[in-house]
């Protein structure tokens, strides 16, 4: 058995031999610990000198967290604005302008307010879109920790979901051509212990750059 300290609230925690190098939660803090691995005289070998060193050199190499100690938080991305929406963001600015516009006229040529009945549903339709808009921007986003991904979804009631590294199976990313050329699009993960899609935002800016991330800390 491999007996060694969390991370986090220094609880003890024992496992099998057989997990040495995994990801293992804690069960009092919930905090993901790295497993140490066990020598040939069943001492415990010391993490800067485990067989997943390369793994951690390519996170820190990069700029970010290693894999080993705490959990830290590396980046936290939420749906985009204006980007995954260019040409309906478009229409709908151009709608608020025209209805103002629209507006100011009738009142400065002092015409029937018949007149103004055709401009105020567009201003209304198309402030509406870009407050819908702007509220759907926080209804989810994307964390990605130094040992699991989570994604976080809803306004007024909150859920969240979670994926440890060392079990993602796969990165999926769908993008259209106007979504590749303004660098956004949809990222959804899988697990090795799940059918089908667990993990799905849209809208995510730089979504590639969000997978290499990820990638710095899973096996591969």
């Amino acid at each position: 058995m491999i007996q060694f300290n969390c991370d986090k609230c220094d609880l003890e925690i024992e496992v099998d031999d057989a997990l040495a190098g995994a990801k293992h939660e804690c069960l009092a803090c919930g905090d993901i610990n790295r497993v140490p691995s066990v020598s040939s005289d069943e001492s415990i070998v010391d993490q800067s000198e485990s067989i997943d060193s390369k793994k951690v050199d390519r996170a820190a190499k990069a700029g970010y967290p290693p894999d080993f100690g705490p959990e830290t938080q590396v980046l936290k991305v939420r749906r985009c604005w204006f980007r995954s929406r260019v040409i309906r963001f478009s229409i709908a600015i151009l709608a608020v302008l025209v209805g103002i516009v629209g507006m100011i006229w009738v009142m400065w040529s002092d015409r029937s307010l018949v007149w103004m009945g055709l401009f105020t549903p567009s201003t209304i339709i198309g402030a509406g879109l870009l407050i819908w808009w702007w509220i759907d921007r926080f209804s989810a986003s994307l964390e990605i920790t130094s040992k699991r991904t989570i994604m976080h979804h809803g306004i007024l009631s909150k859920s969240s979901s979670e994926v440890v590294h060392d079990n993602i199976r796969n990165i999926q990313i769908d993008q259209s051509f106007l979504q590749r050329v303004m660098r956004v699009g949809k990222i959804g993960i899988s697990s090795s212990g799940q059918d089908g899609v667990e993990l799905q935002v849209n809208h995510l800016q730089d979504p590639d750059k969000i997978r290499e991330i990820i990638d710095l800390y899973r096996p591969l």
